[in-house]
């Protein structure tokens, strides 16, 4: 391992071995330019003396193309064209020697300052952004496995071990034009940019990979323990593995250029601010409408008294409380779509719909209470009764998933026992009296604490 010098404010680390391979034919390069510090990863391929050949071609002309360009032109177009011209010189030495047919390579670049990140690849080698000790960016491979994992085909880890998963759809030295996709990123004080060829990212899984590379404290540390990593498995499993190069470079500032959200970050945002809007104006509603009448005894003082205000008094801290906890979701989600957490944003909404709809579930048991206890002793007051305990029985386990134990389902003032079995008395089907009448508000009391510990998580 070796440590990148570099005038430009970044920490930079690299390592390439040879793996279980006889010549290491991955290459890598970097030099500080006029556009900021340049990062190039190769891994050449063709077999015999071409694959070496072709990785160490096209990473000394990229280099030496953006070292000679003026910084008229865009650092974009800048690291494209040099590309282009890495392609052109592979096929121009393949046509003078025929002999090297078929030697290709694929290329990952970056080129970054203190404006913003410019990320370029062709082939499967691959640029990961992390943030923390998360990934928040990954180039996509241009290759038949990656197509089966986009259409659904394959999983990720199927694809990694897939018997196809070296058949590339493009590569420098293939064909005169080569199509290469340019990425321009901001970042943050320590975000860490990883290039690397399929011996690293082939021979362990995605889930190790970021632990690594993002969870190790230092990041010429995470290169040391990244190629070890490999090496060891790749050698208890028979030591054929591929050739493997890492590079890993880690920002000390933010950069100028700010995270622009996609417009479907945009769209999450503005569906989850509808829902917020909705659940806080729902529960409200739902909280007044619970209230009981406050009652005011006629006195000297009777204009003083404000029945709206004493209402406003005791719905108060709950809507509140409600607002908080909106809030703070909608926060939680914004900070997932900002660090381009697509996935995790989508299941996050989904945990608060499931959980949106457990506790609505709860407000209609509630209501069936709370006309149950008014109705006069009947048959339909019997259906009633064994329709809301029916209910109850098929939400029993949901709460479990939220915390709820048989202990937040006891009723502390009804000889401990639990709702379910307090439904099953023949005091529900009873005519209103004041002790059929305490026998469901003990039961709505409890039901009442659950909704309110669920809302709370």
């Amino acid at each position: 391992m070796i440590s990148i010098t570099t005038s430009t404010p970044f920490i930079g680390f690299v390592d390439s071995r040879k793996g279980g391979r006889v010549e290491n034919q991955d290459t890598c390069g970097y030099a500080d330019t006029s556009f900021g510090l340049l990062v190039v990863v190769c891994d050449g391929m063709g077999g015999g003396p071409g694959g070496k050949l072709a990785s160490s071609l096209a990473v000394d002309t990229i280099i030496r193309v953006v070292r000679d360009t003026t910084v008229t032109v865009e650092p974009e177009e800048v690291l494209k064209n040099a590309i282009q011209i890495a392609n052109q010189v592979l096929i121009k030495r393949i046509v003078d020697n025929p002999s090297l047919r078929g030697m290709g390579t694929t290329v990952a670049a970056l080129l970054i300052n203190d404006y913003a990140a410019i990320l370029a690849h062709a082939g499967d080698s691959r640029i990961y952004k992390f943030r923390g000790s998360r990934k928040v960016y990954r180039t996509t491979d241009h290759s038949v496995v990656s197509e089966l994992v986009r259409k659904g085909t394959l999983t990720e880890e199927q694809a990694r071990l897939s018997a196809q998963s070296n058949v590339i759809t493009r590569a420098l030295g293939v064909s005169p034009e080569v199509e290469v996709d340019i990425t321009e990123l901001a970042y943050e004080k320590g975000d860490r940019f990883m290039l690397c060829t399929d011996g690293i990212w082939g021979n362990i899984t995605e889930k190790e990979l970021i632990k690594i590379a993002a969870g190790t404290k230092s990041p010429g540390g995470a290169v040391e323990s990244l190629v070890i990593r490999v090496d060891e498995q790749g050698f208890a499993a028979g030591g054929v593995h591929d050739n493997l190069t890492v590079a890993l470079i880690e920002t000390t500032s933010n950069s100028i250029l700010k995270e622009k959200m996609s417009k479907q970050a945009k769209m999450t945002i503005l569906v989850l601010s509808a829902i917020c809007l909705i659940s806080i104006v729902g529960n409200i509603l739902l909280l007044t409408r619970n209230q009981k009448p406050v009652v005011v005894q006629q006195s000297s003082n009777v204009d003083s008294l404000n029945i709206d205000s004493l209402l406003e008094a005791k719905v108060k801290p709950e809507r509140e409380r409600m607002e908080k906890q909106q809030q703070k979701n909608f926060e939680r989600l914004y900070e997932l779509i900002k660090n381009n957490q697509i996935d995790d944003a989508n299941r996050f909404l989904e945990e608060k719909k499931a959980c949106q709809q457990v506790v609505e579930q709860l407000d209609s048991v509630i209501m069936q209470l709370e006309n149950l206890k008014k109705m006069v002793k009947g048959k339909e007051k019997e259906q009633g009764v064994e329709k809301t305990l029916s209910t109850l029985k098929t939400l029993a386990p949901q709460l479990k998933n939220y915390g709820i134990s048989d202990k937040d389902l006891t009723c502390q003032n009804r000889n401990r026992d639990n709702i379910l079995d307090l439904m099953t008395h023949n005091i529900t089907k009873a005519a209103p009296d004041d002790k059929s009448i305490g026998h469901y508000n003990a039961i709505i009391s409890v039901l009442n604490s659950v909704r309110l510990k669920i809302i709370n998580k």
